[in-house]
């Protein structure tokens, strides 16, 4: 009897040691648990998938915007190795020190010594304020150029903190590109350089430049005239009952027409700019304006249906072409995610471009770069109206 006794305090003893190792252990695991106040920004990563991932819902990267608006100039592209805030940072409490008033004691007035005779005294426009010793580190010169230039820094950040997030630029509708859904189209044609205007056009391939003069060629029985804006487009074959894909490399001005040709400017580059390529007026571009996305629930669904450039992999600001439309209840600036066989997500689309039967797509965010054609999607969130 005195045995056992002896053995289940012994058995005690060991567990009110380990008691302590235990409690440390669970510390441990719950401070290991407690979320990353920063991320750092990888390859391939989006605002909108870094929300996803840490703050658990992909609609919060305007929040995540706002919040690090001084590092992120444009949300759309940020660069690998920034830091990011995922949270607010906690502002301490203060101190019973620091809330407690410091006396001090004013000094005397110097009074400021006479100008020399000739020279004109003006007012400062803004009068430069007294910093003791107590409001910043060593000198008070260098604890005002301190506070000085944090404030420049604040104030030169204030329009990315303070503006709203346009999610559809021009740039980006008009060098998306478009499937023409076999409609006949008024293709007009490139001719070349106008080097001088004398000469009605220069030979060669070379690729033409920003702000290089061209001549053009309209479609037959038709004309240009000044002020047109012309898309500058390559053409190819797309799949069957899709006509082609037109991939633009520019934006021509018309300046005049001259007979059975046109003059005109080179507004914009998104490609190499040849001799010979076709000319079309156009699309009106409307800009949404600074709106934030409204949530689908039950949102049209489609397949990715071609690429236009024909890549094996994925990447942001790539272009799809998907089959879903206007018709469909598509617009411009509807979000699409792409879904794998398990229904997982793979990617996220911005629609850029919408035709009746298709609708041109930017690559915003890849989760897998393998996203072929017959890739299901579908529409998670639209913008107002």
């Amino acid at each position: 009897m005195l045995r056992t006794t002896i053995f289940r305090s012994r058995i005690l003893g060991r567990a009110a040691m380990a008691l302590p190792l235990l409690v440390g252990l669970a510390i441990a695991v719950s401070a290991q648990a407690v979320a990353p106040s920063t991320y750092t920004v990888k390859p391939g990563d989006t605002l909108w998938g870094i929300a996803r991932v840490h703050l658990g819902n992909p609609f919060r990267w305007q929040e995540l915007y706002r919040l690090n608006s001084e590092v992120v100039s444009d949300p759309s592209r940020i660069a690998t190795g920034t830091v990011l805030r995922l949270a607010p940072v906690a502002t301490p409490a203060p101190s019973a020190e620091s809330r407690a008033p410091v006396v001090t004691q004013p000094e005397a007035p110097v009074p400021a010594p006479a100008p020399p005779r000739g020279i004109v005294v003006t007012a400062e426009p803004d009068p430069v304020p007294v910093v003791s010793r107590e409001q910043g580190e060593g000198d008070p010169a260098t604890a005002l150029f301190r506070r000085g230039r944090v404030a420049s820094a604040q104030n030169a950040f204030r329009a990315y903190r303070e503006s709203r997030f346009h999610p559809l630029r021009a740039g980006e509708f008009f060098s998306s590109g478009f499937l023409t859904e076999g409609e006949n189209l008024p293709f007009g044609t490139l001719l070349g350089p106008v080097t001088p205007e004398q000469i009605a056009r220069a030979g060669g391939r070379a690729a033409v430049q920003q702000f290089t003069r061209v001549a053009l060629a309209p479609p037959v029985g038709a004309s240009y005239a000044a002020g047109d804006t012309l898309l500058v487009v390559d053409r190819r074959d797309a799949p069957v009952g899709f006509g082609q894909v037109l991939t633009p490399t520019g934006l021509v001005q018309v300046i005049r027409q001259d007979e059975n040709q046109a003059v005109g400017d080179v507004i914009a580059v998104y490609g190499p700019i040849r001799e010979g390529q076709s000319l079309l007026p156009a699309p009106k571009f409307s800009d949404p304006g600074p709106v934030e996305y409204q949530p689908v629930g039950d949102g049209v669904e489609g397949r990715v249906l071609v690429e236009r450039e024909a890549r094996e992999l994925r990447l942001p600001q790539q272009v799809l072409f998907l089959d879903v439309g206007s018709r469909d209840g598509v617009a411009v600036g509807d979000l699409f995610e792409a879904r794998g066989s398990a229904d997982e997500p793979m990617g996220t689309f911005q629609v850029v471009q919408v035709r009746e039967r298709t609708s041109t797509v930017k690559v915003l965010s890849v989760v897998s770069p393998n996203l072929p054609a017959g890739t299901r999607v579908r529409q998670v969130a639209k913008l107002p109206g």
